[in-house]
């Protein structure tokens, strides 16, 4: 009985022993999972987690087509201007503040461009028989179809000379400017494309496509495909402006050469560089006249691009009128503003002027395209001559073509813009 007492009694002293080990490992473990939460801020803990690094998206690519300008000048709010996709011309840096000075060449030095194109007109100088445009060559070009023989062809596009006339061009401070030669002629008349003899009395229409130099698809499109008599307008800021003049003017096509001129709502509606403002000086302007002039040769004159304050200001518009007049060249008023003032101080100092009656696409839509075509014509037929302006969009181009093949029957003659600009 003793020993059993004893067996019993060591039973129950290892038994709490035990429960007790067990109790203290369990709070172990609970204590410590506590502790662990208790630490952890993460709202994550305990959830897998995995980072990635994305590239960033790539901007969207913007159409080649869509550096044409459309150039919307209504006297309140103009269009953005040409060039690259944020507004401003490719390849050109624009003015930093309002009255910039262009920067001025050595008077001294022609640029390599410079000579070759000099020495190209004197060698065209030298062996100008002074016939009438027509080399000898007995093919023409035809555009929209083969070359054929002058006896074959229904309507052949004759090229005109090439340019420049050496007696029509002087080296400036900033290139090549036109002059007048000193035997009297003009590069208006010289460089326009002329009348075929016998042309039937009648309404005639003449139409400027602007913004060309700009989009390469563009302007080549135009040149290939608009009949010849229709004028093409080339913006300054191009690139290779000289050889798309050549090519132009091999289809037929007189030129002219745009003029930025300060819209409403400048600087933030920018033209572009050497824009002419209204807040600079005779002089300034002056200077900024002769780098865009200086831009490439042979047109006939020059056409503003936007400008509806700069031309309803007398005291800024009437310098640079008078230095187009005495350079032998016309003056194209696109007619976007009606508070111009180029018509009246044209005639003041004699400048011939041709004036814009209509905007021909306002909107790129055939069918707004084809209603103001046929303003076109009956504005012609009421005073005799109409001059329209048009962008080189493709679409105006193909439906200004499809249009031009129209007029023949209906009595009216397509001419180039120097046609109807009038010597006042």
């Amino acid at each position: 009985m003793p020993g059993k007492a004893l067996s019993d009694l060591g039973r129950k002293k290892r038994g709490p022993s035990l429960l007790a080990l067990a109790v203290l490992l369990i709070a172990c473990l609970y204590g410590g999972v506590a502790a662990w939460l208790a630490l952890s801020d993460s709202r994550t803990a305990g959830v897998p987690v995995v980072e990635l690094s994305l590239p960033p998206e790539p901007a969207p690519a913007t159409p080649a087509d869509k550096l044409l300008r459309t150039g919307n000048d209504d006297g309140h709010d103009d269009n953005a201007g040409p060039g690259a996709p944020d507004g401003k011309p490719a390849g050109v840096t624009p003015d930093v503040t309002p009255d910039a000075t262009p920067d001025v060449t050595d008077a001294d030095k022609l640029s390599p461009d410079e000579q070759a194109l000099l020495d190209a007109a004197r060698k065209v100088g030298a062996h100008d028989d002074g016939d009438d445009g027509d080399d000898g060559n007995d093919d023409v070009k035809i555009v929209g179809a083969e070359t054929l023989p002058r006896e074959e062809a229904a309507s052949p596009v004759v090229a005109l000379k090439p340019v420049p006339d050496p007696a029509l061009v002087a080296q400036g401070r900033q290139g090549l400017l036109p002059v007048v030669a000193r035997d009297g002629r003009q590069a208006w008349k010289v460089y326009a494309r002329p009348l075929p003899k016998g042309l039937p009395a009648g309404p005639r229409i003449a139409l400027v496509v602007s913004g060309m130099g700009i989009s390469e698809s563009a302007t080549a499109h135009a040149i290939e495909t608009l009949p010849p008599e229709v004028t093409l307008s080339f913006a300054p800021y191009g690139a290779g402006l000289q050889a798309w003049i050549t090519k132009a003017r091999a289809a037929g096509h007189e030129v002219l050469l745009e003029l930025p001129m300060e819209p409403f709502g400048y600087p933030q509606n920018d033209p572009g560089p050497y824009t002419l403002l209204t807040s600079l000086q005779p002089p300034e302007n002056i200077s900024r006249l002769e780098w865009l002039l200086s831009r490439f040769t042979g047109y006939a004159g020059v056409m503003n691009y936007q400008g509806a304050r700069f031309t309803a200001s007398s005291a800024a518009l009437t310098p640079i009128l008078s230095a187009l007049k005495a350079r032998g060249l016309m003056y194209v008023d696109n007619g976007a503003s009606q508070r111009s003032l180029a018509p009246k101080i044209a005639g003041d100092i004699g400048l011939p002027l041709a004036l814009g009656a209509r905007a021909i696409d306002p909107v790129q839509n055939p069918e707004i395209i084809d209603q103001s075509l046929t303003a076109l014509e009956a504005a012609s037929r009421q005073s005799g001559a109409s001059l329209g302006v048009a962008s080189g969009f493709p679409v105006t181009v193909d439906e200004v073509t499809r249009w031009a093949a129209t007029l023949k029957s209906k009595g009216i003659a397509l001419v180039p813009a120097s046609a109807v600009a009038a010597a006042n």
